[in-house]
């Protein structure tokens, strides 16, 4: 059994959160089926997490490639299996033309990745894919209408918050005052100017919510424009830019705000939405891509338009004390229903299914 991956060790975000559940459920499903599993990530580096895979199976864990990007390490890792491994997973579509000599083979979209026609050979090999897994329903329509792949070797694949982060949550009380009349929020993303976050749209709403403090998690290259932005609308007083934080301070940002607001038109899913459920918080977001499938309007938090004005108006909803609560209780109760590990792994069990 192989994994070829992106990255999975060492590395922030959601896509590296991702493929550690899915390299769990993969040893569970290797361990069933007594196969061997290998799993080559492209950029990750050496002893990035020496306990990572002991900790999975300590009687047999699987085999495990760093490549340091290196694509011409990767990819001869990955064509070093042919003839070996029964069930093959690429977790990236720009990873699909090392699985066209494989008999079969499964490749993972992730969201924004297939929002947009994919290079010619990428597509052509995407589409040779027995199944092609994607993290939401609107991704899956993406890679039918947009990429051209048959809607029956579609399969959805659903991303769950893993069980350390649910910990860490819990364990980190709530601080937000929930008397004040101050409403406090809290954004959690990376900056970079060609990815739509809604960062702006968040600091346009603000002269008009002189009540409103905001907190700015994450770092990139847009961070320079949008400090300039809410100095020129006069609420650079009301703005903090926090950076990149740990693990336990990013939990701890969530538990002292109101409400987790990310606007993005860039989400493919949005698991930054999971953590702040798994905080009670209720989200607000934009109505663009997988993000109106994790928060459910007026049931775990707003979904608008990506606009200012639209932003604006949802803030002054959630500055409401009765329904930031029902929101967010509702939230928690649905991270718990559908977003957590049993979920994912039954989505991952029928993939690896599928491509024996």
């Amino acid at each position: 059994m192989l994994l070829a991956l992106s990255s999975l060790l060492g590395a922030p975000g959601g896509i590296p959160s991702f493929n550690r559940l899915l390299v769990r459920a993969a040893a569970e499903f290797a361990k069933t089926h007594r196969l061997s599993l290998r799993v080559v990530a492209l950029t990750d580096q050496p002893d990035a997490d020496p306990v990572f895979f002991p900790s999975l199976n300590p009687d047999f864990p699987p085999s495990y490639v760093a490549c340091r990007g290196s694509r011409t390490h990767f990819a001869g890792e990955v064509l070093g299996q042919l003839g070996r491994a029964r069930v093959v997973v690429l977790g990236h579509v720009n990873l699909s033309p090392l699985g066209v000599p494989f008999r079969r083979f499964g490749v993972i979209a992730h969201g924004t990745d297939v929002w947009t026609p994919l290079p010619l050979l990428r597509r052509l090999a995407l589409c040779q894919a027995s199944v092609a897994a994607g993290v939401s329903e609107h991704t899956l329509r993406s890679l039918c209408q947009v990429q051209g792949v048959k809607p029956p070797r579609c399969q959805r694949l659903v991303n769950a918050l893993d069980e350390a982060s649910l910990a860490l949550a819990d364990a980190t009380p709530a601080t937000a005052d929930e008397s004040s009349p101050r409403l406090r929020l809290v954004s959690i993303t990376r900056v970079h100017p060609t990815e739509p976050k809604g960062i702006d749209l968040v600091i346009r709403s603000l002269p008009s919510l002189p009540q409103v403090d905001y907190q700015v998690v994450g770092e990139g290259g847009a961070l320079p424009s949008l400090r300039a932005l809410a100095k020129e609308l006069g609420v650079a007083e009301r703005v903090q830019f926090s950076g990149c934080l740990s693990e336990p301070d990013k939990h701890a940002a969530l538990a002292a705000s109101h409400a987790l607001v990310l606007p993005s038109s860039n989400e493919g899913f949005g698991i930054v939405y999971l953590e702040a459920m798994a905080h009670r918080k209720p989200c607000l977001a934009a109505q663009v891509g997988g993000a109106p499938e994790v928060v459910i309007h007026g049931e775990t938090g707003l979904v608008v338009e990506p606009t200012w004005q639209a932003v604006r108006d949802g803030l002054m909803q959630l500055s409401e004390k009765t329904l930031r609560q029902r929101l967010g209780e509702a939230g928690h109760r649905r991270l718990w229903e559908h977003f957590t590990y049993p979920a994912f792994a039954k989505h991952a069990q029928a993939l690896f299914s599928r491509l024996q």
